[in-house]
């Protein structure tokens, strides 16, 4: 009884509203003083810099929106791609894309959504304060609507997937990309927020804990390399007898951070013996990156083995990674 008391309380507080959604705006999410310089956050203890951190700024507030970053990029298994956790959120990075679908946001909502974990609320909500999409058949009413106008509509959140649901003892709405909760008072900023999604997929995809410790890079200090690591993957792990092939490597420090302008090479060996003609090295982007593509031919079918050689300053780093030429 108690239980249905409280929810009838969190219904009427999300009917009534009067509450004022405005979120203060950071002075870093505002587009006339946007820049790409790499951004530190002392609360979390991490920074978001060069694709990920323009990704970042298109959301109006995205301290709020996307929640503050909680590890630094790395290569997820998981996701066999470059990743970066926010607490709300993860972003991919896809370097060989146009630039302006580089960085993915992951649809968390679409992959957390559990309706046999969570009870669908009847509100009834006043006329004229309901939106529908037809793309999806949901609705976003009321003051979750307001928030979800007010930062960034679909261009952010993607299309609503849920009705209102109770989940967890919280008034929740799913969107392909986030999820949001009403927190009425609780919050001295608005009574709507986005949920931890970011946090909670980070545990469930089983990512290594490691990577959420404090880096100890700041505002005021310059990052400092005292080791190289590289990590090397092909775009295809399988491809035909002869065609163009891309591998991408990472150069990271010992807080697996990017390092940027670290020199990078390859030698790339093929199942018949005979070596590709090398692809000219190159320095690593403001993400670590560096992306080389090369012809092949192979009379062979098998295992083709790439070697990794990187240098900044007196520091180096060798990876090995392979694709398999099959018919």
């Amino acid at each position: 009884m108690k239980e249905r008391f409280l929810v009838g309380v969190l219904v009427l507080s999300l009917l009534l509203g009067g509450i004022g959604i405005a979120l203060q705006r950071s002075p870093q999410a505002d587009p006339t003083v946007q820049s790409f310089e790499p951004r530190y956050y002392p609360e979390s203890g991490h920074s978001v810099s060069g694709e990920f951190l323009k990704k970042y700024l298109q959301a109006p507030h995205p301290e709020q929106i996307y929640g503050l970053p909680i590890t630094d990029p790395f290569y997820s298994n998981e996701a066999q791609s470059i990743v970066q956790y926010f607490e709300n959120a993860r972003f991919e990075l896809y370097p060989d894309y146009p630039p302006e679908l580089r960085v993915r946001v992951t649809p968390l909502g679409q992959m957390l959504l559990d309706h046999s974990q969570a009870t669908p609320l009847e509100i009834p909500y006043p006329l004229g304060r309901c939106r529908s999409f037809p793309e999806t058949g949901f609705s976003v009413c009321h003051e979750f609507l307001d928030f979800f106008e007010r930062n960034g509509g679909v261009r952010i959140f993607g299309y609503p997937i849920s009705d209102v649901l109770l989940q967890d003892g919280l008034i929740v709405q799913y969107f392909q990309l986030l999820r949001i909760q009403w927190v009425g008072t609780e919050s001295t900023s608005s009574p709507v927020q986005v949920s931890a999604l970011g946090k909670r997929y980070f545990s469930l995809a089983q990512e290594d804990a490691r990577l959420l410790a404090a880096s100890s890079l700041n505002n005021n200090a310059p990052q400092l390399i005292r080791a190289l690591r590289l990590r090397a993957f092909p775009k295809d792990a399988v491809v035909p007898a002869s065609g163009v092939q891309s591998i991408y490597v990472l150069a990271q420090d010992q807080s697996d951070r990017p390092v940027a302008e670290a020199m990078i090479g390859l030698r790339i060996l093929l199942p018949d013996g005979v070596e590709v003609y090398p692809p000219a090295p190159k320095l690593s982007d403001v993400n670590g990156i560096a992306r080389f593509d090369f012809p092949y031919y192979s009379t062979e079918l098998g295992l083709a083995l790439v070697k990794v050689q990187a240098q900044y300053g007196n520091l180096s780093a060798t990876s090995d990674t392979s694709f398999r030429i099959w018919k």
